[in-house]
């Protein structure tokens, strides 16, 4: 009796198999699958942002996502294949990852309102945003793609003591402990050829905010600043910077809050701050080459994968 049942047993564990769908050994599973499309399509989404001049970068955002996944691109390519010719899967997959879009989205939408009546921006021209780049950069640790910068001339709407407040949310992309940060700077050239700056670091995901406040009337000149993405940890780790913003604020129209310490104007010459600043970046890139981050050459576009 008791071989009977063992046989009834085995006999309904293979009938229940073998009505399953067998997914190849050399196939990326469901879940897998899932996590990389989930970052590949974001990197889609980010080269296709990008401006003319940055196209080149697009490679290396999807080169990021297979090493970050540890396959080839011939192995997600044979995997598309599959799961296309076994569309019910494929279709579960992003049902999943509408999903997880749109509670992303909704995520991002509640804290935008949370922080709604931190800053507000009015229409009688006392603050406005002169932001004009793309608002949404994502950084890794290639040399290409580990920073953004801005570079803008003052016009005639700019007033003496006018406060400059750099903002955006940070989301640090990682499933591992680690050291990865992020540094936001921002300087304001005076006609006189002085400086004021101001930096900050960001260690976590969050919206932050980086204010500049002169404490001298000069006229201005220029404004720049930068966002350097710094991992000296070997994990694969990068940080999307969304909602970027750079808002300009007549005086007595903002109230400066204390998290910033105050800048002083410099005195010093723009040329030497400017060396100083690149002897900075230049330490850092040190860094990035000694945990020998490789640039990866830029392959063909992934072909249209058919059912």
């Amino acid at each position: 009796m008791k071989k009977y049942l063992r046989l009834l047993f085995f006999v309904a564990v293979v009938f229940l198999v073998s009505c399953g769908k067998q997914i190849p050994g050399d196939i990326i599973q469901p879940s897998e699958m899932e996590e990389l499309l989930y970052d590949y399509h974001l990197a889609l989404t980010m080269g296709n942002d990008l401006s003319y001049t940055e196209r080149y970068k697009r490679e290396s955002y999807k080169n990021y996502v297979f090493k970050k996944h540890g396959v080839t691109e011939a192995e997600f390519d044979s995997s598309m294949v599959w799961y296309t010719r076994n569309s019910k899967m494929l279709t579960d997959i992003y049902k999943n990852l509408q999903k997880r879009y749109e509670m992303e989205e909704e995520q991002m939408r509640s804290e935008l309102n949370k922080r709604s009546g931190q800053i507000s921006v009015s229409l009688s021209g006392d603050s406005v945003d002169v932001w004009s780049d793309r608002n949404l950069y994502w950084l890794t640790s290639s040399p290409l793609t580990n920073r953004l910068m801005f570079d803008l001339k003052a016009d005639t709407t700019f007033h003496e003591n006018d406060i400059l407040v750099f903002e955006a949310d940070y989301k640090f992309l990682s499933y591992v402990q680690n050291s990865a940060k992020a540094v936001v700077a921002m300087n304001i050239t005076f006609k006189n050829d002085s400086t004021l700056g101001v930096s900050k670091v960001i260690e976590k995901s969050g919206k932050e905010q980086l204010v500049l406040s002169p404490d001298s009337a000069y006229e201005y000149k220029s404004v720049n600043g930068f966002v350097y993405f710094s991992n000296p940890d070997s994990a694969d780790v990068s940080v999307l910077v969304n909602n970027i913003r750079l808002v300009r604020y007549r005086k007595g129209s903002y109230n400066v809050r204390s998290s910033n310490a105050p800048a002083a104007v410099s005195k010093e010459p723009k040329e030497r701050r400017v060396k100083s600043e690149e002897e900075k970046t230049e330490k850092e890139e040190l860094r990035v080459s000694d945990r020998k981050v490789r640039v990866m050459a830029e392959p063909q576009e992934i072909k249209q994968v058919a059912k």
